[in-house]
């Protein structure tokens, strides 16, 4: 039959074996590997260290360059909204001059036109003054071809009709 004791308690003599062959691997990783090992661990920690170092680094300088470029941003901004605005009231100015040339133009406009249409009123009235006579002259001709005239007569009369022109227009 199985013996159940043997099975569930080790043997001792297998369990100093162990413990001894564990004690040697232990007592030669600490003699060879151990201060390799801690070496290895201690360069890695310190390069971890440094990149972090590293990291707090650039971020900072990121900070500071966001900060300028941020600033200069505004900068630019505001030098663009003065240039705006100069050029809008540039851009006024120059519509005030040419409402004031257009303005200016549209007088002298008026004022020729003016003066044509007195010009022209004036010639008018003269053609048809000169008409008026053209139309007196040849009735007064048809009228005086069948009279028989006393040229003092005429004269008088003439100068009675030119005096009554005279009051009239003055």
């Amino acid at each position: 039959m199985i013996d159940i004791a043997e099975k569930l308690f080790p043997n001792l003599l297998t369990l100093l074996v162990q413990l001894a062959a564990t004690g040697i691997i232990y007592l030669l990783y600490r003699k060879y590997l151990h201060q390799p090992v801690m070496n290895y661990l201690d360069k890695q920690a310190e390069e971890l260290n440094e990149a972090q170092n590293y990291a707090k680094t650039v971020e900072e300088e990121a900070q500071v360059k966001t900060q300028a470029l941020e600033k200069e941003h505004q900068e630019e901004v505001e030098r663009l909204k003065r240039a705006q605005q100069a050029m809008e009231v540039e851009a006024r100015k120059e519509r005030e001059k040419i409402i004031e040339q257009a303005t200016h133009e549209k007088e002298l406009m008026l004022e020729q036109a003016h003066n044509e249409i007195e010009i022209q009123r004036a010639n008018l009235i003269a053609e048809v003054e000169d008409y008026l006579l053209d139309v007196a002259l040849n009735l007064t001709e048809r009228t005086l071809e069948n009279y028989d005239y006393d040229e003092t007569e005429i004269y008088h009369s003439l100068e009675v009709e030119l005096e009554q022109m005279n009051n009239e227009t003055h």
